[in-house]
């Protein structure tokens, strides 16, 4: 079976750069920014990203371009032993991807909401069974799109879907520079709170958001790089790493100054995206515009991350079972789709909670939290100490000192980062 590439350099940049580009950028980047004290979070996740994040991400290009396959059948070929490591990477991803997708059907029914010009309470919407229907279209839209191939579905998706969500993000940061609390909210945003530089749960939220927003560890771009010709990889990761952060740091130009323009909470988490902000667009002159253009922006964010979250397992059963595309993106759709119920149905009238608390939120904590810093600490780990440096370095070419801190990086101090991440985060969530 010929395996299949993208077109182009940009085709790939474009579809790596939608899969980078998620949620976890427009909405949980700005409150967790607003969570860590503004501006002076920003360091430190700079920090993260340019050290640790941008590193991990040339080492999965790099392992799946040499090798030309997805993450099970990569982990088999460094060492037999190490296939059951790939396949709970695999496993991780796809039960991330379950409860993301009901987050994404979230943000499609407020597009449609506020296109409609019927925004609807989050309480009542979720006190209902629509999320449910909701959940099912977004999960269908997705598994057509893989189901579609490479080319046809993933990259083409791309194509048409991150200029929109460009040009979306800069009317609506122009849109908000112009409200009467910008000013306010771009000194809370960026200008540093140096003090908070001493805590280190502010380090370890900041490490945590550099992986969780570019992608790393989750063998996403292993996969992606196993469909990628010769390019330069360090230049290609570049890219993705500096518009990653670029669509980043404009989204909080949108959040901070309505947040203040409307007198609410900067720190208001998750209800910033679902309840404050939708509550403060239906009480102003064009709010429904505004809704539509922001919900459309995050549904397109979290669309092509889901894309690319389902093509991991399904790139895994193709090349370890010679499934067809076909049937492997059904038989890993229904599996999700299965997984994900339980999550959906957490926020319907039925109200799944297990100790308490909804079954998303749990599996966000044990899959979405730790079990991605786990990935990312298996990648490292086993690619480092396992796999020939020499296949390494012969992806990302460089000089011999590059290639040295370059190893040091993904065999030490990666793993210490992402060891220190994990044990900050159960302190955090005992505490």
């Amino acid at each position: 079976m010929v395996r299949e590439q993208w077109s182009s350099w940009t085709g790939f940049i474009l579809a790596s750069i939608g899969s980078a580009v998620g949620i976890g950028n427009i909405w949980r980047f700005p409150y967790i920014v607003g969570q860590n004290g503004g501006g002076a979070f920003l360091i430190p996740y700079l920090i993260s990203v340019f050290l640790f994040a941008l590193p991990l991400m040339m080492l999965e290009l790099a392992i799946g371009r040499h090798l030309q396959t997805s993450v099970g059948p990569a982990f088999r070929a460094i060492g037999e032993r190490f296939f059951p490591v790939g396949i709970l990477i695999v496993a991780t991803i796809s039960l991330i991807l379950s409860y993301y997708l009901v987050i994404a059907s979230w943000v499609f029914a407020y597009t449609l909401f506020f296109a409609l010009n019927r925004p609807v309470d989050f309480t009542a919407f979720t006190n209902s069974y629509y999320p449910l229907v909701f959940f099912l279209i977004t999960g269908l839209t997705v598994f057509a799109t893989v189901r579609s191939g490479v080319r046809e579905g993933i990259e083409r998706l791309s194509r048409y879907l991150i200029p929109v969500l460009v040009a979306i993000l800069l009317l609506l940061v122009a849109y908000a520079l112009t409200t009467p609390g910008a000013l306010a909210g771009i000194a809370f945003y960026l200008a540093p709170d140096t003090s908070r530089l001493a805590d280190p749960l502010v380090w370890a939220a900041a490490f945590g958001q550099a992986f969780f927003s570019l992608s790393v560890g989750m063998g996403i771009l292993l996969t992606y790089g196993s469909y990628l010709g010769r390019t330069d990889i360090f230049r290609s990761a570049s890219v993705i790493t500096v518009a990653d952060i670029l669509i980043a740091l404009l989204a909080g130009l949108i959040i901070f100054p309505l947040v203040f323009s409307f007198g609410l909470d900067p720190a208001a988490g998750v209800n910033l995206a679902f309840v404050t902000l939708p509550s403060a667009f239906a009480g102003i002159p064009f709010g429904a515009v505004l809704g539509v253009l922001f919900f459309a922006m995050l549904f397109v964010a979290a669309l092509t991350s889901a894309v690319s979250m389902l093509e991991v397992p399904v790139a895994t059963i193709i090349d370890s079972y010679g499934y067809s595309r076909r049937r492997a993106t059904l038989l890993v759709f229904c599996a999700v789709i299965l997984l994900g119920l339980p999550s959906a149905l957490s926020y319907t009238a039925l109200r799944l909670e297990l100790f308490g608390t909804p079954l998303l939120d749990l599996g966000d904590y044990i899959f979405g939290t730790l079990g991605l810093i786990v990935a990312g600490l298996l990648v490292s780990t086993v690619a480092g100490w396992f796999m020939n440096p020499a296949w390494i370095f012969d992806e990302i070419g460089g000089s011999r000192r590059m290639q040295r801190a370059f190893l040091f990086l993904i065999r030490y101090a990666i793993p210490l980062v992402l060891l220190a991440a994990l044990l900050a985060q159960i302190v955090r969530s005992a505490g």
